[in-house]
């Protein structure tokens, strides 16, 4: 964290002398004086890492970690201060702040001193030869792919036959054992086992969780049936729903993590009764959870991994598959997955620490063997649950500088919480964890993406969801790793409880001025009532569950508890509209804004936050306006909502720095087809993420978008009437030359302007809401022989017909609510991999099992069919 923290306070050092603030010259030397201090801090601190962790070493980090952000405080302030005189009165007052003296201060009697006496004691650390540096070896080894269960093949067998028994009534089966035995795992395994998906057409698979709440639960089955919104119901209506959609078919319901028997009676409520047509597959901790959900079965445990089955699952975590692990370390490998325990979650994480030391091949026996030397104490511990914790800091200590702190701050996600990585990734960024490279043209985004591969590599983060392109598109972490990271952040991060007993929160709210970042999951506008201090507080974040609405005076109250805030993260909490006090945290990257029914736009005032990267706006309205200038906020590179934005002024807004010109945006997303002009589209020539939504039949100027050299991915949404036409926005010239992925909605095209897609090197084509209309469509000869994924949702699609050397490289479909398909094209079987289907015909079923049946050879291939959907019998 020292040096992390280092580098971004010289980061904010450069900022403030050569671009922010004008400076009398005492002042400018004694900041370059102190910068001097930190760059050669930084260097120490990056020799020092290599050094083996312990106790003293975490101690002279802390020591370092303390004075540097007493200078970051110190410099924020006065930055803060400065601002505030310049806005008040139009001048800079830096001669009342007596800057000088204080950092003169600061780094003689305080800086040095602390740096001289930790590098006396860093010195009596032995060094290790543990490096920081990415290797292409490392990617190389254990690729970003699915995991696989390694035996527990008859525990599987077991809980298979027991889902498959037929029984009058609806029965429950409990996968039971202790936190990091794999029973999530192991209840994922048998959720995708054929013989489970062919005798139960349905299946739905509930997070329930600690903190469940009943009405979660019916809405997770709920919406598996209906695409009506039914949020506003009462948790007894969703019940009585839950339980009349489960009884008219054949289901298994996975309800994962099950706490306590409150939360087993609340899912039995959604169950049918005396019907036995489904299956109900509980995970759980507790034994007495697993005796009321099934009283007449014994409570059978999840057994720990054998010797035999724990040596397989290493050799899978590090080389990533048998058979391949090097013969002259093999002794110390089997000894390795011997002193796990036979516990998964402790060996996945060894096999992290393995596969870090694979290369130099001169080396591996000896850092194996340091390896297995360390992890043997912890692991002979009686309290397992502690030697897992020991193994998991075995495995962050030996992180390279540039990963911790980004897995340190995975602490602020709740419990079983999936967090998108976009959004963890520019948080990442807003909180100066991710560096520039030198000698690299990867982008900020770039490494801050590598940095959550590489966690995930390591098997500190599980994959949630991916995207089209195969890409991580969500992640979470293990309860017992997120944990951890909230017990190692210290005073860099902490999470805010309420009790349900006391009512008070934890810890109490006098302590929140000895913290950097503050998170709170609910119970947050209590929190916010009280009288708050945070002088120290860089970000506050709130990942509720639930959406709350706050009165105006919340937001103030942020904003004077909080004046150095980087990161305001409220997603949950509705505000009525934007307070004209947040233009004063001139320190704010991060933010994002729920709105209330009346927040319909953001001030001009917006654009004093020159140092803003990322705007998120979360409402309900279709139209969202916004009056700055955004070609003053020279630094945002981001700009999200699902509203149509819709740029006022747009003459002043194109004016500006630069000839109005925004060099660093790369998300706009969606822009108004008002706002949507060629001269607008200019001034952003580096977007690489674009969304645009309205009326695509009149307003839209689609020539501005060749322009976008930069943009890989375009969505776009059309509000215009089905009859309204616009062939012109399917001229192959008006796309942009690099585009990846495109999607479109409700555009009403004829099939036959496929071919102008058909010729771009699209990887990505989602096409929804009747984005094609007609009967037919004829993939022609070498069309998009680049397409790898392809989605239709609603269409009237009768006949789907392809040539030779079309759709060649197509690895993923899916066709939902296309009920008139009368086939699927067989020729799609020689590249296909996963096909699902959903709301479609019968004779479009038969034909998806007849490629099924084609690849019945290809153990990679899986059809998909949505829960409800015809499957017609052979005659």
């Amino acid at each position: 964290m020292a040096e992390a923290a280092t580098s971004f306070l010289l980061q904010n050092l450069k900022e403030v002398v050569i671009h922010q603030i004008k400076l009398n010259s005492d002042a400018k030397q004694e900041l370059e004086r102190l910068q001097k201090q930190l760059e050669d801090m930084k260097k120490y601190l990056q020799r020092a890492s290599e050094k083996k962790s312990g106790k003293e070493f975490r101690e002279c980090e802390n020591q370092i970690l303390e004075v540097v952000y007493e200078a970051e405080d110190l410099i924020d302030s006065y930055v803060t201060q400065v601002a505030m005189a310049q806005t008040k009165t139009f001048k800079l007052y830096p001669g009342k702040i007596d800057l000088v003296g204080q950092m003169k201060k600061l780094r003689m009697v305080k800086l040095e001193p602390t740096f001289q006496r930790a590098k006396s004691q860093l010195a009596e650390i032995s060094t290790s030869d543990e490096s920081g540096a990415r290797t292409k070896a490392f990617r190389q080894i254990n690729p970003l792919v699915e995991k696989t269960v390694v035996g527990m093949t008859d525990e599987i067998e077991r809980f298979v036959n027991d889902l498959l028994k037929n029984t009058s009534d609806v029965e429950a089966v409990c996968i039971v054992g202790m936190p990091g035995l794999g029973k999530t795992t192991i209840a994922s395994k048998i959720y995708r086992d054929t013989r489970i998906d062919h005798h139960f057409p349905t299946r739905i698979w509930v997070n329930v969780s600690e903190d469940y709440k009943a009405r979660d639960i019916y809405l997770s089955i709920v919406k598996q049936f209906t695409d009506r919104d039914m949020s506003s119901s009462q948790d007894s209506d969703l019940a009585i729903v839950a339980q009349k959609n489960l009884s008219q078919v054949k289901f298994l319901l996975v309800m994962d993590d099950v706490w306590t028997v409150e939360a087993w009676k609340a899912i039995k409520l959604a169950l049918p009764i005396n019907k036995g047509s489904g299956k109900v597959l509980v995970t759980t901790r507790h034994d007495i959870v697993a005796a009321h959900a099934n009283p007449l079965a014994k409570v059978n445990h999840l057994r720990i991994l054998t010797s035999i089955e724990s040596w397989k699952l290493l050799q899978v975590e590090v080389y990533g598959k048998e058979g391949v692990w090097p013969e002259d370390s093999k002794v110390i490998g089997e000894k390795i997955s011997e002193k796990c325990g036979g516990l998964p979650l402790a060996i996945v994480v060894i096999g992290g620490i393995l596969l870090d030391k694979v290369f130099p091949e001169e080396t591996r026996e000896d850092e194996w063997r340091k390896v297995f030397e360390s992890a043997e104490s912890f692991l002979l511990k009686d309290d397992m649950v502690t030697s897992v914790k020991s193994i998991i800091g075995l495995s962050y200590y030996k992180m390279p500088y540039y990963l911790r702190d980004c897995f340190l701050y995975l602490g602020v996600c709740p419990k079983d919480f999936e967090i998108s990585t976009w959004k963890l990734t520019r948080l990442w960024i807003a909180e100066g964890f991710i560096k520039e490279e030198d000698n690299t043209k990867q982008s900020l985004e770039d490494i801050a993406h590598e940095n959550l591969k590489e966690l995930i590599r390591r098997n500190l983060v599980m994959v949630g969801r991916k995207n089209a392109r195969g890409d991580v598109k969500a992640c979470r972490v293990h309860d017992m790793i997120r944990e951890f990271c909230k017990n190692e952040a210290l005073t860099f991060l902490k999470v805010i409880s309420r009790s349900i007993e006391t009512r008070r929160f934890h810890p109490d709210v006098s302590e929140i001025p000895k913290f950097r970042r503050i998170c709170v999951h609910s119970h947050v506008l209590d929190l916010l009532k009280e009288k708050l201090n945070g002088p120290h507080i860089r970000s506050f974040i709130c990942f509720s569950k639930h959406e709350t609405d706050a009165e105006l005076t919340t937001l103030q109250s942020i904003v004077e508890a909080f004046k150095l805030l980087r990161v305001l993260e409220g997603s949950s909490i509705r505000f009525p509209k934007f307070h004209p006090k947040l233009t004063q945290l001139i320190h704010l990257r991060y933010i994002t804004l729920a709105t209330g029914e009346n927040f319909k736009a953001l001030p001009s005032t917006i654009s004093q936050l020159l140092n803003l990267q990322t705007i998120v706006i979360v409402t309900s309205q279709s139209i969202f306006e916004v009056r700055a200038n955004m070609s003053e906020m020279t630094r945002l590179r981001h700009f999200k909502t699902k509203a149509a934005i819709v740029f006022k002024r747009e003459k002043n807004l194109l004016a500006g720095r630069n000839g109005g010109v925004n060099a660093n945006l790369q998300t706009l997303t969606r822009l108004s087809t008002q706002s949507c002009t060629r001269e607008m589209l200019s001034k952003t020539p580096h977007l690489q993420t674009l969304g645009i939504s309205g009326d695509m039949g009149s307003d839209c100027d689609f020539k501005g978008l060749e322009e976008l050299h930069c943009l890989k991915r375009l969505k776009m949404i059309n509000h215009a009437p089905p009859e309204t036409p616009i062939p012109r926005l399917l001229v192959e010239q008006h796309f942009p030359p690099n585009l990846e992925a495109l999607t479109l909605s409700a555009t009403n095209l004829e099939w036959h302007y496929m071919s102008t897609l058909g010729r771009l090197k699209l990887q990505v084509l989602k096409l929804k809401d009747n984005a094609f209309t007609g009967d037919e469509w004829r993939v022609g000869h070498g069309e998009f022989k680049y397409l790898r994924h392809l989605a239709i949702e609603r269409s009237d699609l009768l006949s789907w017909t392809i040539e030779e050397s079309s759709l060649k490289e197509l690895k993923y479909l899916c066709l939902n609510n296309c009920s008139r398909l009368l086939s699927v094209p067989i020729g799609l079987a020689k590249s296909l991999r996963y096909l699902e289907m959903g709301n479609v015909s019968g004779n479009a079923v038969l034909s998806a099992q007849e490629i099924e049946k084609e690849k019945s050879g290809d153990a990679d291939f899986r059809l998909v069919l949505a829960p409800g959907t015809y499957v017609p019998t052979r005659g």
